[in-house]
């Protein structure tokens, strides 16, 4: 057991080492870091908001537009539907954010007309009478719809901001449309403003082609199937010629819907049909990159799923020589002419894009889209006026912890065997440190006392491996088969009862948020480590030992 083969020896140094190397820029100077590489210079770990401050963002959700399009989206499939039962219908109307009212040619249809809206959405309650139906959502529905919302949007902003997630922002519900937000160490928020802001809804819509031959920019009025959307390149004239007008779009933005703006500030629009051909809920993925020809200029290139790619073909098949909007945002950013069916499940997306702009529509483009558009109705910077504090406080009971803990182990197990778990504790903790730089994770208040914790639970394996040789010493065994025995049968308890603590830590991670993940963090790479450090580091040490010293009493 304790007769460890040189090359493991030397891997274990390297790997030790290499945590010391990544631990490093945590308390290098910022005149050394300057001259290192910027990738071994971003190696540290993140101070959380209740450290060194941060964002701090409100939320509000506009429910009011998603409700108002999903009810759109029911009068659209409602009239498929009785067009296909043969139901005369003598209109479809929706009153904003309540309901959808079907006014029927002839009142005899009525319960053929019932048939095909329970086929369209069986939850919808309905109400009237005679050639009338009201449909509706009851306030179990709403109440269900508006949850999902929310609970979508806090998943797809978590996406957006942490990408990687280890910056652990804080972002929880409040009330029934409102989210709080917070980042820790963000100065500059244009950034992550932006991110919020964007609504990142990708949809191809067929241009109404027969209004569109009218010449009119903006038509008086429009067919039930038809809307109008402002262009990228008309809204930027628009901000350009117009900045006063630009800024009243951004001040009431989103209560403008697109024609509203169209109408109002008439910059340049197309007649898009409402139907969505394929949604950004079908795509894959999506990447900055740059165009072979036109001067290698930069476009969006994306992939849909199968589902996406087949409806994407069948669109593409049936309207050759049509014009295909492309809508980003309640903005047409590109309307090419079909040329020929695009059956191969990916595309690109053209435009008067920056380099930086691609990157950041790709990002939310792969995040999803918001269900919703979300107003900041709240923003400010959270200081960290206690973290210093608290950074203090945390720092002393550390050093406090592990001076009492090396005491105890030299005091109780003697200087060589003490000494050794000690710096085994030593290790662990730097290869916390180590582990908490390379995954670029951030430290909270919580997650200061995981790595106090740590330190105490770095010497438990130690006591077990040295208690069980003490026993096998009182049995008789000899010094070396005391140490060997001793340490082979307590390595099963050890990593017996690391795993299930560790179990618990992942499961901390992965269902808690804010706060719990900070502890979860610290407390789960402080038991991978002491895994290590326990099973492995130590047993390295006392191989070291024995095979230098060939005791034939341990000083235990």
């Amino acid at each position: 057991m304790l007769n460890l083969p040189r090359w493991q020896t030397i891997a274990v140094i390297v790997f030790t080492a290499l945590g010391g190397l990544f631990a490093l820029p945590n308390v290098l100077p910022a005149a050394v870091l300057d001259h290192l590489p910027g990738w071994y210079q971003q190696s540290r770990i993140n101070l959380g908001l209740d450290l060194r401050g941060g964002a701090h963002f409100l939320l509000e959700a506009d429910l009011r537009s998603v409700l108002n399009e999903r009810l759109a989206n029911l009068s659209d499939s409602l009239r498929a539907e009785m067009r296909k039962q043969q139901v005369g219908l003598k209109d479809v109307t929706v009153e904003a954010g309540r309901a959808v009212v079907v006014t029927l040619r002839d009142e005899a249809q009525r319960a053929k007309a019932l048939e095909a809206i329970r086929a369209v959405d069986p939850s919808l309650a309905v109400s009237g009478s005679g050639d009338t139906i009201r449909l509706a959502y009851s306030d179990q529905e709403l109440f269900r719809k508006k949850k999902e919302v929310i609970d979508q949007s806090i998943e797809i902003l978590r996406r957006r901001v942490d990408e990687t997630g280890t910056i652990e922002p804080t972002i929880v519900r409040q009330g029934d449309d409102r989210i709080l937000l917070q980042m820790p160490g963000i100065k500059d928020t244009t950034d992550l403003k932006r991110k919020i802001n964007q609504t990142a809804k990708l949809t191809f819509h067929l241009v109404n082609e027969d209004v569109a031959q009218a010449g009119q920019n903006i038509p008086t009025t429009l067919p039930p199937t038809t809307s109008l959307v402002p262009t990228r390149e008309g809204m930027q004239e628009l901000r350009r010629s117009n900045p006063k007008a630009w800024e009243e779009i951004q001040a009431a933005n989103p209560r403008l819907s697109p024609e509203q703006i169209c109408r109002r500030f008439q910059p340049q629009c197309l007649p898009v049909l409402k139907r969505v051909v394929v949604g950004g809920e079908d795509l894959d993925d999506a990447k900055a990159t740059f165009e072979q020809q036109q001067g290698g200029r930069p476009i969006i290139s994306f992939t849909f799923n199968t589902a996406g790619g087949r409806a994407f073909c069948n669109a593409t098949r049936q309207n050759i020589g049509k014009r295909l909007a492309i809508q980003l945002d309640n903005e047409i950013i590109s309307a090419p002419v079909v040329q020929s069916a695009i059956c191969g499940g990916s595309g690109i997306i053209t435009g008067t894009f920056t380099t930086q702009q691609t990157q950041e529509q790709a990002l939310l483009l792969r995040s999803g889209a918001l269900p919703a558009t979300l107003s900041i109705i709240e923003e400010r910077t959270v200081g960290a006026d206690l973290g210093a504090d608290a950074i203090q406080a945390g720092t002393t009971a550390a050093f406090v912890g592990t001076a009492l803990v090396i005491l105890l182990m030299l005091t109780v197990y003697g200087p060589i065997f003490g000494g050794f778990a000690s710096i085994a504790m030593l290790v662990n903790m730097l290869l916390v440190f180590a582990g908490m730089s390379i995954l670029g994770a951030s430290l909270t208040l919580p997650g200061i006392a995981g790595l106090v914790l740590t330190v105490g639970m770095s010497v438990d394996s130690n006591v077990l491996i040295y208690e069980r040789v003490r026993e096998e010493k009182a049995n008789g065994r000899s010094a070396f088969s005391a140490l060997a025995t001793g340490y082979e049968r307590a390595l099963t308890a050890i990593i017996d009862s690391n795993l299930t603590a560790l179990i618990a830590g992942v499961l901390l991670f992965g269902f808690g948020s804010g706060p719990i993940r900070g502890f979860a963090t610290s407390l789960t790479l402080g038991l991978l480590t002491h895994l290590f450090t326990a099973t492995i580091f130590t047993r390295m040490l006392l191989a070291t030992w024995v095979r230098l010293r060939r005791p034939t009493e341990l000083p235990i």
